[in-house]
């Protein structure tokens, strides 16, 4: 029998304990794998075209899971099984926090103005669009208050805490993305400000993708940002 690795290889990570879900902060991030031609399983090379091959991995299946991830050099899939995205959110249920959100009419501290969650990523009214301060978390319409004049920083008028980077928010309609329907409040990634639910914004602040020869880097699933900071995300806290 002749088996080999392809050029960049075929990476594959299963989701931790073959469960695509968030399980607490105790949970190990799971390992990436790579499948050779034949379909065996291989520790990581050192870097993605290196000749050396690396260590056959035993009791590893080449074989899908619910939430497994596939690396081909730079696109990373996500695949889902029926019966996962049966235990998912819908459309519909997503669109319904957002109604929750906007029916407990947030305000701006410092405009006044009723503010209003987007389904899609950008509002016609800049007014009513809610942006958050990614250092603390307050979700604000868009103002002057402590705007300093020669630097991007921002004071929050809420705590006053500065904070270098202000965003719009916008909620992550893709339900394969999630990993529970549980209605824990609202959490943003940083810095992109796309929403979800609690466990799965910190499932995927703990998953390294592969970036690059040798790199492993967390990112929004949403909109492929790279995660900045730690812990990645913010929850968000509405006045």
């Amino acid at each position: 029998m002749i088996d080999g690795l392809t050029t960049n290889g075929i990476l594959l990570m299963h989701p931790p304990n073959g469960s695509f879900s968030y399980n607490g902060e105790n949970q190990q991030p799971p390992m990436w794998r790579e499948v050779s031609v034949g379909g065996g399983i291989f520790s990581v090379r050192e870097t993605r075209s290196a000749p050396q091959k690396g260590v056959q991995v035993a009791n590893v299946s080449n074989v899908l899971q619910d939430g497994t991830l596939i690396d081909l050099c730079g696109a990373t899939l996500l695949w889902r099984s029926a019966e996962g995205l049966a235990k998912s959110p819908t459309k519909q249920y997503l669109e319904e926090l957002i109604e929750k959100l906007n029916a407990a009419r947030p305000v701006c501290p410092v405009g006044l103005n009723t503010l209003v969650i987007p389904r899609k990523s950008v509002l016609n009214n800049d007014r009513q669009q809610p942006y958050v301060y990614l250092n603390c978390g307050h979700v604000q319409g868009l103002h002057d208050w402590g705007q300093e004049t020669h630097s991007s920083m921002r004071t929050c008028p809420m705590c006053l805490k500065e904070s270098s980077n202000v965003v719009k928010l916008c909620m992550g309609i893709e339900p394969s993305f999630y990993v529970d329907t549980k209605d824990t409040g609202p959490y943003c990634f940083n810095p992109c400000g796309h929403m979800a639910t609690e466990n799965t914004v910190k499932y995927w602040s703990r998953i390294g993708i592969p970036l690059g020869t040798n790199g492993f880097e967390s990112f929004c699933p949403f909109c492929a940002t790279q995660l900045e900071g730690h812990p990645g995300y913010v929850k968000l806290i509405f006045n």
